[in-house]
């Protein structure tokens, strides 16, 4: 018995192998918004920055392909993927509930702090001058409403799907004149949840999401026909 024990105890301190590791490292990055949907991702960068071989990156990245998270295409190798439209929109649909949702119970329950954090980002957000950097931080700005909501099944909800988000995001679905509207329609879901008004937090909050996807559907379709 003290021998199937000292085994379970061995396997739960053990240490994740590098192909694990790797896999961790790169899904990290996408999440991070590092690539963006479409984007080309080398498995020599990897190798590099993490010091190890090729093969383990391969590993990874085979596993991120079977998940749906990477494509593969002749010339360009491995590709950061997109989502098809349909996914698009049913993501996008859950996410108008989630998130208003969010800034609902925001309204309720955030503190002082974690709305003085909302308008931190908010104005951080206001002086990116890279598209790439006001994108990462509007997602920061999502992810401190789903925590002020201060509900553990929420955010496991958003943790659920918090990888098919980040294959929305990218560059090219963020017109140069969508920042200042970007901004105001943040401001006042941050302004709604600091008058501590559930109703309309919610709502600016779903008006700002069926904004963030027609924008989506509308970039695509120019996408498509500028090819």
């Amino acid at each position: 018995m003290n021998d199937k024990n000292n085994k379970i105890e061995e396997s739960k301190n053990a240490q994740p192998s590098l192909g694990e590791y790797v896999y961790q490292e790169v899904l990290q990055a996408i999440r991070d918004g590092q690539y963006h949907p479409g984007e080309r991702i080398r498995e020599s960068e990897f190798t590099k920055s993490l010091n190890v071989s090729r093969t383990p990156v391969r590993e990874a990245f085979r596993r991120l392909q079977s998940e749906g998270r990477l494509t593969f295409e002749p010339q360009r190798g491995a590709i950061v993927a997109e989502l098809n439209p349909q996914e698009v929109a049913e993501l996008y649909a859950l996410r108008e509930e989630l998130e208003g949702i969010a800034a609902r119970f925001a309204a309720q329950h955030a503190s002082d702090m974690e709305i003085a954090n909302m308008e931190y980002i908010l104005e951080k957000g206001r002086e990116a001058k890279d598209p790439r950097d006001l994108n990462q931080i509007n997602w920061e700005l999502h992810h401190a409403i789903y925590n002020a909501a201060h509900n553990r099944f929420l955010i496991k909800a958003f943790e659920a799907i918090s990888d098919s988000m980040a294959l929305l995001r990218g560059v090219k679905y963020l017109p140069s004149d969508r920042p200042n509207p970007l901004y105001e329609e943040h401001q006042r879901i941050i302004e709604e949840i600091k008058n501590r008004n559930p109703e309309a937090a919610e709502k600016a909050a779903q008006q700002h999401i069926k904004r963030a996807f027609q924008i989506h559907l509308e970039t695509s379709f120019q996408n498509r026909t500028a090819k």
